[in-house]
């Protein structure tokens, strides 16, 4: 009985034994099932025993698919060693944790896992492997996307070939997606020709011919979409209609798929197209659509320096022309005494009286005494017959300013080769030296910029990343104290501010920011750059500061869509004012910091939609809107020494110059008054989109009125019938609205001046077709007229519809009129007649903008 009673109890407890033991299994597979990560257990032989329902969506396999079947069978072959050597340290009882490895999905894509494995050891001693494994393939695409970013950016700073630059971009492309051809198309100023097709996989001829047609295509999806700034698709070109052009050429290369995105520049315009290819049928995921997004931005980047680049070298090759024809002194020496004969600019140069002869004491008496043993052996080499050389001394002025000369000189000899005399040139090269020490240290700061942009492609953070260009600013100039603000996303607060400085000011708070002229702090849109010099600053009673009574630049932090996002302050230079170098390398740090702080919110955003699981990027910056404006000032300085030189050179020697000589000064003379005339209307231009709008009534048939006046008053002898229809008001800006007219109306002036009466007329349009949220006004006169085949070019910048010895100006008026009309909500068109005058419609929007 008592052994009968053992028994009942050992079966009981087997029976507790094996319910806990399936509760226990129950639990578990609840759990595999609801894990979103990959869930396994394998054996020794690494075979699977048991799947989590996730390795379905993860490796493409239902669980009852791979029970039984090894898992180093689905590992990427690459990555089979470094799998077995775990396998191996996992079955001495080692702990793997986040263990990174490649997968083979059942449709033939690999999959990027992060493992943590664990032996446990059952029972009966075999035991089995339990593992959780992590999806990282977006992560691990995200950061091979931001290291090939990084990469192109170093590219581009180091001044590589545009030509490199953007086939790097497109290999890197090509990298993502093994089936892909990328190409990126670069296009002319007017960006309607193909200018270069650049691609790392497929032939140029290609390219050029796939462009042309694209570009050639007037109406359909792709010409809407380039048009729009959207990327366009055809999934098949055997089966798309509007893609039938591109049909044979594709089936010839062996592609059947393509999409192409648009890149634009400066002012909206399209600068580039990029290009991709497959070549069986496809349509891009989200996924390749954010990595086309980034490749647009590096992209734009690319060209906007190569152009900088460009413009640069022809600024440098104006200011070489400049000095070629400059006019030297030119000095002569008999040997046979010790006087010299001096003409030209010599006595200017070497600041002593204008005499013809000097003797050799009294020029050296003006040399720097460190200076005359150099003289004096020059003087002994020339006695010995020396044919000749060049080098370089210092004078002392009588106002005690001391000066730079370069000198040469070359042996006349008689006919039996005896040195007979000296004759040679004299050249002041102070502000050649003072630039070429400029230009060094111009170079230095290049070089630092360089590693700069290393380091801020180096840090994605936002706050470390503002902090890092905050030093980089203070160290690349030579400041005692650096502020940088970052403003937030809807331009209405400080995000985010940091300051750097020097042991001088190590007591100042990072709240005291610069002030604009509203007395707001850090906060209001600001001009590109802002220089200011020590003496200015210390009368300014808005500056308020110790720090910022010392000179300094700001410089406005712009995205690519010119959205202000923030400022770049440096202030008290350590050791005299700052110069243009200065002015320019900050800049150039702007903008890199502009777009590594876009970069890097973007990397956050980014981020965050991967733990989302979202794949959608925002859409690339804009190039800068103000780049125009800076160029122009940049091209004033070479303009400036071209017109001095040549002025003087008239001034001076115009007389003793032949006919053709005369001519070529008076042209240089008109062409660089006319591109003075095309940097105003630059400038113009830039201003009227940065000005602050301020809204109020005005009465454009008053601003009418007062333009015409003046035009009569200039012209007194026009017969002119012109009609202004009166208490044409609207709301707008003052300044702005008058520009507009007084462009529109000497416009009408000027194309009338051949008619026996000039007839203008300005009023409104009132008819029921007009949109009735905005009021249509029209300026029209019986000028010349136009072809109105090319009214769609009228409004562009430089587009001029009449010959220049025809009818004066720039091309740049009616350009400056749009962006007036457009800032103020409106539009602006023309209708005309060759010979039958033309009419000018804008139209002004009646609700704030």
């Amino acid at each position: 009985m008592a052994e009968h009673g053992s028994r009942d109890a050992s079966v009981t407890d087997a029976g507790t034994a094996s319910v806990e033991a399936g509760d226990a299994l129950l639990d578990l597979q609840r759990v595999f099932d609801l894990s979103q990560d990959l869930m396994c257990v394998t054996d020794a032989q690494t075979r699977f025993l048991r799947l989590s329902a996730s390795s379905a969506r993860i490796l493409g396999y239902r669980p009852g698919e791979l029970h039984g079947r090894k898992f180093l069978d689905l590992v990427h072959p690459d990555d089979l060693q470094a799998t077995l050597l775990a396998h191996e340290s996992i079955l001495r009882g080692a702990q793997v944790v986040e263990f990174e490895n490649r997968y083979v999905r059942k449709d033939g894509s690999t999959v990027e896992l992060s493992w943590t494995s664990s032996w446990i050891a059952g029972a009966d001693g075999a035991g089995a492997t339990y593992s959780v494994a992590r999806d990282i393939t977006n992560r691990k695409r995200a950061e091979r996307l931001r290291e090939s970013q990084r990469e192109v950016l170093q590219l581009i700073v180091s001044g590589a070939p545009l030509s490199d630059v953007l086939r790097r971009i497109c290999t890197i492309m090509e990298a993502f997606d093994a089936d892909a051809k990328c190409a990126v198309t670069v296009l002319d100023a007017m960006g309607e020709r193909v200018r270069a097709a650049l691609s790392p996989s497929l032939p140029s001829r290609f390219l050029s011919v796939v462009q042309d047609t694209l570009l050639g295509m007037p109406h359909g999806a792709c010409a809407s979409a380039l048009r729009s700034g959207q990327t366009a698709t055809c999934a098949d070109m055997s089966s798309d209609p509007e893609w039938a052009e591109l049909l044979a050429l594709g089936t010839e290369h062996g592609l059947r798929a393509c999409w192409f995105t648009p890149v634009f520049g400066a002012r909206g315009r399209l600068i580039a197209v990029i290009a991709v290819y497959y070549p069986h049928p496809y349509a891009p995921t989200d996924r390749e659509l954010v990595l086309v997004q980034a490749a647009v931005s590096l992209v734009a980047l690319a060209i906007a320096h190569s152009n900088a680049q460009t413009q640069l070298r022809e600024s440098l090759t104006r200011v070489e022309l400049a000095q070629s024809i400059a006019r030297l002194g030119y000095w002569e020496r008999d040997l046979s005494s010790d006087r010299l004969n001096i003409y030209g600019e010599t006595s200017a140069i070497l600041g002593i009286p204008s005499e013809r002869s000097i003797s050799l004491q009294a020029f050296l008496a003006v040399v720097l005494e460190e200076d005359r043993p150099t003289l004096i052996a020059a003087y002994g080499e020339a006695n010995r017959g020396d044919a000749g050389g060049a080098m370089q001394f210092r004078v002392r002025h009588p106002d005690g300013s001391v000066r730079h000369v370069h000198a040469e000189r070359r042996a006349i000899r008689d006919e039996t080769g005896r040195t007979t005399h000296i004759i040679g040139t004299m050249q002041d090269v102070t502000e050649r030296n003072e630039a070429d020490l400029e230009r060094q240290r111009h170079l230095t700061q290049l070089s630092s910029l360089a590693a700069a942009a290393r380091k801020v492609n180096s840090v994605l953070t936002v706050d470390e990343l503002l902090q890092v260009i905050t030093d980089i600013a203070r160290n690349l100039v030579g400041a005692h104290v650096s502020v940088g603000v970052l403003k937030s996303a809807d331009g209405r607060t400080v995000e985010n501010c940091k300051t750097s400085h020097s042991q001088k000011y190590a007591l100042v708070a990072p709240g005291s920011l610069l002030l604009d002229d509203d007395g707001h702090r850090g906060g209001a849109q600001a001009p590109q750059v802002v220089r200011i010099e020590r003496s200015t600053m210390k009368q300014g009673a808005a500056w308020g500061t110790e720090w910022q009574a010392c000179g300094g630049i700001t410089v406005s932090l712009a995205a690519a869509s010119g959205r202000h996002i923030g400022v770049l302050c440096v202030a008290d230079k350590q050791g005299g004012d700052f110069a243009a170098n200065d002015e320019r390398v900050l800049i150039q740090l702007a903008d890199l910091a502009a777009v590594g702080l876009e970069n890097a919110r973007l990397y956050t955003e980014l981020e965050e939609r991967v733990r989302k699981r979202t794949t959608e990027l925002q859409e690339s910056n804009k190039e800068l809107e103000a780049f125009s404006y800076s160029v122009s000032h940049d091209l004033r300085g070479p303009l400036r020494a071209i017109a001095g030189f040549t002025g003087l050179l008239r001034d001076r020697h115009y007389e003793t110059i032949d006919a053709d000589g005369r001519r070529y000064i008076d042209r240089v003379l008109a062409g660089t008054q006319r591109m003075s005339n095309l940097i105003d209307d630059l400038l113009e231009l830039g201003r009227v989109t940065r000005v602050e709008f301020r809204r109020r009534q005005v009465d454009l048939s008053e601003y009418a009125r007062a333009t015409v006046a003046r035009l009569r008053e200039a012209n007194p002898e026009r017969a002119a019938a012109i009609v202004i229809e009166p208490q044409l008001i609207v709301d707008g800006d003052p300044g702005l609205l008058e520009s507009a007219l007084e462009n529109l109306l000497d416009n009408a002036w000027k194309f009338t001046a051949g008619r026996p009466v000039t007839q203008i007329r300005f009023g409104a349009v009132t008819n029921s077709d007009v949109d009735e949220n905005q009021r249509t006004f029209f300026v029209q006169d019986n000028g010349v007229g136009f072809d109105p085949r090319y009214a769609a070019n009228l409004f562009g910048v430089f587009q001029r519809l009449h010959a220049a010895g025809e009818f004066p100006g720039t091309g740049v008026g009616l350009a400056t009129v749009q962006r007036i009309v457009q800032r103020h909500g409106g539009r602006i068109w023309a209708d005309a007649a060759v010979d039958k005058g033309a009419t000018i419609y804008f139209s002004i929007a009646k609700g704030p903008q």
